[in-house]
């Protein structure tokens, strides 16, 4: 059984990770835009119903509209240490959890990358190594 993941804010530097590694379990769907109360209108009904995580970066607005469009919804990924564009309370309502991670210095969009689905891995594994709002 696969876990469909919609990655945003997608950019030509993180390219390399998705080119030379293998990520087994899950269906990503990249997409260069942000995702925002506008954006998630955009998508099709099966991503919206099938949809376990999103994978977002800061310039997305993860409000209560965004969350409550996708019923399925298990995990909000952001690769960065701030989740102020995420609504946490509806979040926490809704038993979603919230994975950030720490962006070190100098690291490349491809590590950061690395970090994040390492992160949503250790969501579904059970692994305490990561902040879970």
């Amino acid at each position: 059984m696969t876990c469909k993941m919609l990655f945003f804010d997608y950019r030509e530097s993180e390219k390399p990770f998705f080119e030379k590694s293998a990520i087994h379990n899950f269906e990503i769907k990249l997409f260069t835009k942000s995702l925002n109360r506008k954006t998630v209108r955009e998508l099709d009904n099966d991503d919206l119903e099938h949809t376990a995580i999103l994978n977002i970066y800061t310039p997305s607005i993860i409000s209560a509209d965004v969350i409550n469009m996708f019923p399925n919804l298990r995990v909000i990924a952001i690769r960065s240490s701030d989740i102020k564009n995420i609504d946490l309370a509806t979040c926490l309502e809704r038993n979603i959890a919230v994975v950030n991670i720490e962006i070190l210095p100098h690291e490349s969009d491809c590590k950061i990358v690395q970090k994040s689905i390492n992160a949503i891995t250790s969501v579904f594994c059970g692994c305490k190594d990561y902040r879970i709002v």
